[in-house]
This record gives structure tokens, sequence and C-alpha cells, in this order.
């Protein structure tokens, strides 16, 4: 019988070292947010990395192994219409808004329950897969670098480093790195840093300066410049007017 509970919903999973596996009745995508997992689908091991996603369509038995640190986000669905794949396509990437999205998603997830926000930002995340282009996979050699990059905000990274992992030179890794995320990589790690610091002035109470460092910027004043340029605010006024709307009203 379906479980009507699980249909339109989003998890965060876990998945032990041992080869398990099942079926349900009802389609499944899969997006690895650390790490990666090993699958098999019909006979056919399938490797899913972050920037990756993996359909699992219903009544298919399928196995799964990966590292017990290792976290997932999880799509219960009821169709796979809106992704417009053929039969055949269940391996894909993600572009650069939807994995900044799933990343929001995932701190949703952990910091509060809300089934309202919960139930919007499902057919948000619909909406963004939709949206994304399936002629072209992400290169392998990207899936190790975004992976560092999210693993190590707070690292000064260069591309001479980052090429380094995608075993290329840095003029091609440049090329390549633009031709699949749309940016440079710097504006993409810039992106990553900004994301973290805004969770992490919204949602906790450590210092601007502590966020500076966790997100990678040894300069306070440099910080609070980029961090104004993207939110419109400073860090501290964007944390006061937060914490002052979530001030009960006494009348």
């Amino acid at each position: 019988m379906k479980d009507i509970e699980l249909i339109k919903h989003l998890f965060i999973r876990t998945y032990g070292s041992q080869l398990e596996g099942h079926t349900h009745d009802y389609h499944q995508i899969l997006m690895p947010l650390m790490g990666d997992i090993k699958m098999i689908i019909d006979d056919q091991a399938i490797n899913v990395s972050y920037g990756e996603a993996l359909v699992i369509r219903k009544g298919v038995y399928h196995q799964f192994q990966a590292k017990e640190d290792f976290r997932f986000l999880v799509a219960n669905i009821e169709d796979t219409e809106f992704l417009q794949l053929s039969l055949s396509e269940i391996h894909f990437a993600m572009d650069e808004k939807t994995l900044l999205y799933i990343s929001f998603v995932e701190k949703q997830l952990i910091s509060a329950h809300n089934q309202k926000i919960e139930g919007m930002m499902f057919e948000l995340l619909k909406e963004l897969l939709g949206t994304i282009k399936m002629s072209k996979r992400l290169d392998t050699r990207l899936t190790a670098v975004l992976h560092t990059l999210k693993s190590n905000i707070a690292t000064n990274h260069t591309v001479k480093s980052l090429a380094e992992i995608a075993c290329l030179s840095e003029s091609q890794f440049k090329v390549l790195f633009k031709e699949h995320l749309g940016c440079t990589p710097n504006v993409y790690i810039t992106n990553l840093r900004m994301q973290a610091a805004l969770g992490l002035i919204l949602n906790t109470d450590i210092p601007i300066t502590i966020v500076a460092e966790k997100c990678g910027y040894d300069n306070v004043s440099a910080f609070i410049r980029r961090f104004s340029t993207v939110y419109h605010q400073t860090p501290y006024r964007l944390r006061c007017h937060n914490q002052n709307m979530k001030q009960p009203t006494i009348s």
C-alpha cells in the first residue's frame, strides 16, 4: 500500500556501508549533499556524486551503498513528467542555481520543521529540476572539484589547486568550469561563501569576525564589503533585522 505521507516530501538520508536493496511504489530523486553513493539498478552500477541527481523509478529494485557520514537529499514524487526525461535517462547533472538551492533546503530541514515551508520547498525544487537541460551531464572531472569546494569553503582555493584536482591544465580547467557551471571558479566560490555566511548570520549568534573566518575571509572588512554588496545590508544590520522580526509583538 502506498504511504501517502511519503509522497511530495523531502528528506535527508544517510546510507550504510553494506550493500542493501529494496523497491518502493513511488518515484524518488536522490541528490548527494555530501559525498557520493554507489547504486545498482538493473545490474548497472552507477556512482552518483555531489552535483548530480539520480531518478529511481517506482517498482524498480535498486541497491545502494555509501559511507555512513555522507548525506543525501531525497524527494519522493508521484510522476517524473516535469523532468522531461526519456525512460532511459535517470542520471543527470544539476545546474548551479539548483545546487545552491538544495544547500538551503538542507539547512532548513536540519534546523526546523515547518510543513508549509517544506511543501513550498518541494514545489520549487520540482520547478528548478524541470528547467535543467538534460543533454549534458556535469563532467566527472568537476564533481570532485565541487565536492572539495563545498566541503572546504574556508580554504584559500586557487585555480591551480582546483585544476590539479580535476587533472587539467589551468586554462583547460577554466574553460570546462565556465562551460558547465556558467561562471568562473572565483565567482562560484564567492557564491558558496556568501550563502554559508547568510545562514550563519541569520541562524546563529556567532561573532561576525568568526563568520568571516569560517567563510574564508581573513579580513573582516573585506567580508563585510562583499556581504553588503550581495545582500544590500551589512551582516550586523541583517542579523538585527532578522532578530527583530522573530520577536513576538506585545500589544
